[in-house]
């Protein structure tokens, strides 16, 4: 799925009515009072002027709603292929003991896949934790068949995007940006330019910190952030940070429509020790990395229980990569193993406080 923040969910039992012996188990098709979902940015403690306003609530969360399905479609190829666009309606049964969706069905479809997208999507916010409140009809909750139109619509992204800083970041390019003197230079450049922080010398820490970067129109380099994968700490990412700026000026910036423009690179740098003690530890972190990559391979070859395993025996060298536990968890994730992949998920934001992914993590795992 699609990242999104999903933090909208609320998830206070509260809402929930108690399932009692006598419930009425009637699917009514109206009611005094529809249903809407429960989402933490429309409650009223958020909005005083509303004052709890039912129809003000239900306006926002229906508005949220609609977004958080429009954020998560995967367009499907087939219909993107034949250009299909239009809306999908999708049906389902609000159960008031839980507040969660039941019986999902297509009730008009556009074809091309996107009927099945769009149940899809229902079932993936809802598993995640999407829950409603439940319609009232004279004064009590009853299971109600509720109407959602998600709408498909074809958009041709533009080739930029503006960051944050109001730099336009090209994400079409016709020409990549290049270090000066191709790849094996930036390796050399890599290797004899990072200087190990004196200070941990006998410690042998090994890992990798990665770095996104903006290589900018005039070659110049600036880091928007870095992932420190081993948790080395931050001696190591100063090393890593300085070792990027010494390579402003040797970038030959990317090209689109015959002109310079700014784009995103990763820039991964990997620390090892020379000490002489080190040599195991570096030679079990090579080690590692080798099994890494073979698992990488294996997913792409689509192989994911084969490059699992190979993830298995790297993360028993180095049991804290938080890059390895990522991988392993979106493999697990992808084969619809969500304990084993929030297992590797938590782990990272344990190990790391914050993860890259965590809108991801908090959509799968939860808080």
């Amino acid at each position: 799925m699609k990242s999104t923040a999903l933090t909208f969910f609320l998830s206070i039992s509260s809402f929930f009515l108690a399932a009692q012996s006598d419930t009425d188990t009637t699917v009514y098709n109206i009611a005094d009072a529809m249903p809407y979902p429960l989402l933490k940015s429309c409650i009223p403690e958020r909005h005083p002027g509303w004052n709890g306003n039912a129809d003000s609530i239900r306006r926002c969360a229906e508005t949220q709603l609609f977004s958080l399905l429009a954020a998560n479609i995967r367009y499907p190829e087939e219909a993107r292929t034949n250009n299909l666009q239009g809306s999908v309606v999708v049906s389902c049964i609000v159960e008031p003991s839980t507040g969660r969706m039941s019986k999902l069905q297509i009730l008009k479809d556009i074809g091309g896949g996107c009927g099945a997208e769009a149940v899809r999507v229902l079932q993936a916010l809802d598993e995640a934790g999407l829950r409603w409140q439940p319609a009232i009809l004279s004064g009590k909750p009853v299971r109600l068949r509720h109407a959602l139109p998600i709408r498909f619509r074809l958009q041709e992204a533009p080739p930029y995007y503006v960051s944050i800083e109001g730099d336009t970041i090209h994400t079409v390019l016709d020409k990549q940006a290049d270090f000066k003197g191709g790849l094996d230079s930036l390796l050399k450049f890599l290797v004899n330019r990072l200087d190990y922080p004196t200070a941990w010398v006998d410690s042998c820490k090994t890992g990798v910190i990665e770095m996104a970067t903006v290589i900018k129109t005039d070659g110049s380099l600036k880091v928007l952030n870095q992932l420190d994968f081993n948790n080395l700490g931050m001696d190591f990412q100063f090393e890593a940070l300085r070792l990027a700026r010494r390579s402003t000026g040797m970038w030959i910036p990317a090209e689109y429509g015959g002109k310079a423009c700014n784009t995103t690179l990763p820039l991964r740098v990997v620390f090892k020790s020379e000490a002489e003690r080190c040599k195991t530890i570096n030679a079990n972190f090579d080690r590692t990395m080798i099994l890494a990559d073979e698992g990488a391979t294996l997913m792409e070859q689509e192989k994911p229980d084969e490059a699992i395993q190979k993830w298995n025996e790297a993360l028993l060298i180095q049991p804290d990569n938080c890059e390895l536990l990522y991988y392993r968890g979106t493999a697990n994730m992808n084969q619809n193993r969500r304990e084993e992949a929030c297992k590797d998920y938590n782990r990272v934001k344990q190990l790391l406080g914050i993860t890259w992914f965590e809108d991801i993590r908090r959509l799968v795992c939860g808080f």
